[in-house]
């Protein structure tokens, strides 16, 4: 495995970002992105949106050639949410390719988020015990570490991601991305040093 490269996994949900909050969400991506740079670990980023009607996209690329999406506050958001399904077709792909990929040449680390408003209500393949049993085996067997933020406390106990490995969005006025990404920032940078 090489040791110094880390593949940061990330199946999100744009109902997330309400009306107004774009430049919010983009500015704390950027400080997340930013503070995550800094443990001089070489990252390596997927993503995958699970709103209705998109087309699952995994993208896989260094950190530093992110481009930050074009957010427009939940335009793409139409509240039916298939977290379930796409998020195991995420974890399926990262395995596939993991698997295809040289030994010497694979991330010594994997850090899955998942970010969720709600709960899934549009999934057709996958049950909320699959997908804990697939985040079980991940975590386990082979050591991948797993961060959940999400404004609904069920989803923790129903995917069996630790308490302290989440992050709770507050919906409060005013910037309410800042919070729960710069305590993702600390959670992943106190892990890739620790």
């Amino acid at each position: 495995m090489k040791d110094n490269l880390t593949q940061l996994l990330f199946a999100f949900d744009y109902a997330l970002i309400p009306p107004g909050h774009a430049d919010e969400a983009l500015k704390a991506l950027k400080s997340f992105v930013a503070a995550i740079k800094k443990t001089n670990k070489e990252l390596r980023v997927s993503a995958i949106s699970f709103n209705a009607g998109e087309e699952i996209k995994i993208v896989n690329q260094p950190i530093d050639k992110i481009k930050l999406p074009k957010l427009s506050a939940g335009a793409k958001a139409g509240g039916a949410c298939s977290m379930l399904d796409k998020t195991s077709k995420l974890m399926d792909d990262i395995g596939i390719r993991l698997t295809n990929t040289p030994e010497e040449e694979r991330p010594s680390q994997i850090i899955l988020t998942i970010l969720v408003f709600g709960r899934d209500n549009a999934s057709k393949n996958c049950t909320y015990d699959r997908l804990k049993e697939m985040i079980s085996l991940q975590r386990d067997v082979y050591k991948w570490k797993f961060y959940l933020i999400t404004d609904f406390s069920i989803n923790m106990e129903k995917l069996g991601i630790a308490e302290e490995d989440t992050i709770m969005i507050k919906h409060v006025k005013g910037d309410w991305f800042k919070e729960p990404f710069a305590e993702l920032s600390d959670k992943i940078v106190g892990f890739l040093q620790g």
